[in-house]
């Protein structure tokens, strides 16, 4: 999801984008995003494909076992697919105040073929899905928050704020990972205990702002987001935080 710039918001989804409840400012786009422009074969999986990605489960599980969800149905499906390039590049004239990826392992690879251009077109932050302690749920993902994001995100310009589930308590910062500072101690303790990729569901949300924001959130070690990064990114069983109807009918003037 693309927050542009208040009220509107672009949302790619190339699987279940038929089932987003119509808002006037937002704009589905029917693709996927990575990191080259073209059609790609999306791995189906979980109920109504909500686990779908570009790359192929690494383990079998109740979410990933497609003989489970697509029993009369093919287990692939061919999308088409935007680079994130060409992406930025369009609305670099815009206010980018928030990108959020949710990509299924995809998220890194996407996000670092653009190098510093999140930067220069002026992303002002960002909240993506990543791993860590050296578990994948996909294949070939190289999604780990210490192994490539925090380097890479350090390296362009961002800023490291907090990490919190994806299910569940997503409000609030897990101990360890609070802060830049926090995160650099724990994930050199990280990398050293889990040296050897193992397979399993390990997915958070990492926040990031460009180092030129000011800083969001509470002073101290309180551990809570404020609501400026609380959107949900799963389904309506765990959905997040829930806007209320006065937050909500802002956007809709």
């Amino acid at each position: 999801m693309i927050h542009v710039q208040w009220p509107w918001a672009m949302a790619f989804e190339p699987i279940e984008g038929h089932q987003i409840p119509p808002h006037p400012a937002l704009h589905v786009i029917h693709a996927a995003v990575s990191y080259d422009s073209g059609w790609s074969a999306m791995n189906l999986y979980n109920k109504d494909g909500r686990s779908s990605s570009l790359n192929q489960a690494s383990h079998l599980a109740s979410w990933s076992n497609q003989k489970r969800w697509n029993k009369d149905s093919s287990k692939i499906k061919i999308v088409p697919t935007i680079s994130f390039r060409t992406i930025l590049e369009s609305l670099q004239e815009y206010d980018l105040q928030l990108i959020m990826t949710d990509m299924q392992g995809h998220d890194f690879k996407t996000v670092s073929s653009v190098g510093n251009l999140l930067g220069k077109v002026g992303v002002r932050r960002l909240v993506t899905e990543v791993y860590k302690d050296n578990i994948s749920t996909y294949k070939d993902s190289n999604n780990d928050l210490c192994m490539n994001w925090l380097p890479h995100m350090t390296s362009i310009g961002y800023v490291f704020e907090g990490l919190t589930k994806m299910m569940g308590d997503k409000e609030t910062l897990l101990d360890g990972y609070r802060n830049a500072e926090e995160v650099n101690e724990t994930c050199a303790k990280s990398m050293k205990e889990h040296p050897v990729e193992t397979v399993g569901v390990s997915e958070y949300n990492a926040y990031w702002r460009l180092n030129s924001e000011p800083t969001v959130g509470k002073e101290g070690n309180d551990g809570i987001l404020e609501t400026y990064y609380l959107y949900g990114t799963h389904s309506p069983g765990h959905s997040g935080h829930v806007f209320a109807e006065e937050e909500y009918k802002k956007c809709q003037n």
